[in-house]
């Protein structure tokens, strides 16, 4: 029996192609990293060494939207525990804010100073979402904020005509972030936070409008 070395060439680079443009779509790709291709625990941002429930997700949003993300992380949690008895150590919930979100982390001090309420059709001079914030870090939820938000947040929160000041902008960046709502950690950029958190089994839900 003779075999056609030139078929099984063409049959293998027909694969290699289809393999190819199957990774570009996404399909096949794994799930998670394996462990010898993810970052060193000493490269790791601090939140990631508490990622240790069975079930982990993380609620990202860069839009108020009324602190949804933030609901749905609380909802999440109370459902967990009353429709399967799991307790709130058994989950990991993190939510990711960044864009005009973060300024659902700032505490009533900021809210008073600037514009905040009515940048996010938030009619009001305090955060409405302050005790929601302090009640799921209660629960051990990892809530986040994006530096490069806060740096770009004067654009957003200064009244109009101030915006163009750049002296003014990193006067805001600066007071927002130290006021901050207490137990609120800032992260370098929220779309390196997000892989890292799908990279070790956090399922990604978008919570905005």
């Amino acid at each position: 029996m003779t075999h056609d070395r030139s078929s099984t060439t063409g049959r293998r680079s027909f694969l290699s192609r289809l393999v190819t443009v199957g990774a570009a779509l996404g399909f096949g790709a794994p799930r998670t990293i394996s462990a010898s291709r993810r970052p060193s625990a000493a490269s790791d941002d601090p939140w990631v060494s508490r990622l240790n429930g069975k079930n982990r997700v993380v609620f990202h949003s860069h839009l108020a939207s009324d602190g949804i993300a933030l609901r749905w992380a609380q909802t999440y949690l109370d459902t967990q525990k009353s429709a399967y008895g799991l307790t709130d150590a058994e989950s990991s919930v993190l939510v990711g804010l960044n864009g005009r979100a973060i300024g659902l982390l700032f505490n009533d001090a900021i809210w008073r100073k600037y514009p905040i309420g009515e940048t996010l059709q938030m009619p009001g001079v305090s955060n409405a979402n302050g005790a929601l914030v302090a009640q799921l870090i209660s629960r051990g939820v990892i809530i986040l904020a994006c530096n490069n938000s806060i740096r770009a947040a004067g654009q957003r929160f200064l009244p109009e005509a101030q915006r163009g000041d750049a002296a003014l902008r990193t006067a805001f960046a600066d007071d927002a972030r130290e006021n901050l709502l207490p137990g609120i950690e800032v992260v370098p950029a929220m779309i390196v936070t997000l892989q890292q958190a799908q990279d070790r089994g956090c399922r990604y839900i978008y919570g905005g409008g």
